[in-house]
């Protein structure tokens, strides 16, 4: 048989064509699942879990991504409070639980990627302790607010904002202090910088340093290789949410963020690296800074794995 250069070009560049087209519309699919919620009831997909499914149920998931189900509030507080709608495009669900004490302010708690403001019920209750009305609230696409979509912190800033204001408006004789975990701290550091919001001491509970480093980080949890696929994924995730992943970096906002500043890590999270919280906390602003390591605790139950060493952290941040 007559070996024919031109026909094996050719070949190869159908291959490739395929290749391209096809691994294109993989991470089209995980990007859009990443960054918009299904309103099922699912179970959470871990390694653990994928580790467990058949081959085929692996194919799927790996050609059409993860669906994620929409998180909501499956607990609520349990002591009085007031359901607050806020915003609008999208409307914002939050709720305020005040303190017994004589207030020192009102501190706005923001949930991380994933979850909502139930999640925050463990803090709110000492931060009151504390003498701090709370004010817990879900983020666009989560728990009661509106929409399935999420943007990684991104336009969360803007939620920031907006609870900012509320809490502005109605508690205007109180001083106001943020806390944020993950997604949420990420939006705060976002908010400061892009609006200029004076709040008197902020909170952050392991920031990513980048949601670049944000990807790849899920692709490495979900055991999924990192070449050119995280790219492709930032690449698609740009475009169906219209905005610049790549410029999403908490290094960038730090440098205007001026205000006191806690930073609190979990030396045992397997989401985010020490050594973005540490770059974080040295591009702050700020001249009162204070980086907390608490030895016992991971990423998504920070507080509540260990719940002594977070309230002294965050009891010498707020009282210094």
């Amino acid at each position: 048989m007559k070996f024919s250069l031109g026909k094996w070009l050719k070949r190869l560049f159908f291959l490739f064509l395929f290749l391209f087209i096809s691994s294109n519309f993989v991470l089209y699919n995980h990007a859009y699942y990443f960054t918009h919620f299904v309103d099922k009831d699912l179970p959470k997909v871990t390694s653990q879990t994928i580790g467990s499914k058949s081959m085929l149920d692996k194919i799927k998931l790996g050609i059409f991504g993860v669906e994620i189900p929409k998180p909501r509030n499956s607990i609520t507080p349990d002591s009085t409070y007031k359901a607050v709608t806020l915003g609008s495009k999208p409307q914002l669900h939050a709720w305020m639980i005040q303190t017994h004490l004589p207030p020192k302010g009102v501190m706005i708690l923001f949930h991380g990627y994933s979850v909502s403001k139930s999640s925050l019920l463990g803090r709110a209750k000492v931060l009151r302790r504390l003498g701090y009305h709370t004010f817990l609230v879900d983020t666009r696409g989560h728990g009661d607010s509106e929409g399935f979509q999420t943007s990684i912190g991104y336009y969360e800033a803007e939620d920031v904002q907006t609870a900012y204001k509320y809490i502005q408006l109605y508690y205007e004789d109180l001083p106001i202090s943020l806390l944020g975990t993950s997604m949420g701290a990420v939006s705060i550091l976002k908010a400061v910088h892009d609006y200029g919001l004076s709040a008197e001491k902020i909170i952050l509970e392991c920031p990513f340093r980048s949601l670049s480093d944000a990807v790849y980080s899920r692709f490495e949890n979900l055991k999924i290789p990192t070449f050119v696929l995280p790219e492709l994924l930032l690449f698609w995730g740009g475009i169906q949410n219209n905005m610049d992943c790549k410029a999403h970096n908490s290094l960038t906002y730090a440098k205007k963020v001026s205000l006191p500043t806690l930073v609190i890590y979990g030396k045992k999270d397997e989401k985010v690296r020490r050594q973005e919280v540490d770059d974080i906390f040295n591009a702050l602003a700020s001249t009162e800074k204070r980086l907390a390591i608490l030895e016992n605790s991971g990423h998504d139950h920070l507080m509540a794995d260990d719940v002594k060493a977070w309230t002294k952290e965050v009891w010498a941040f707020l009282e210094h």
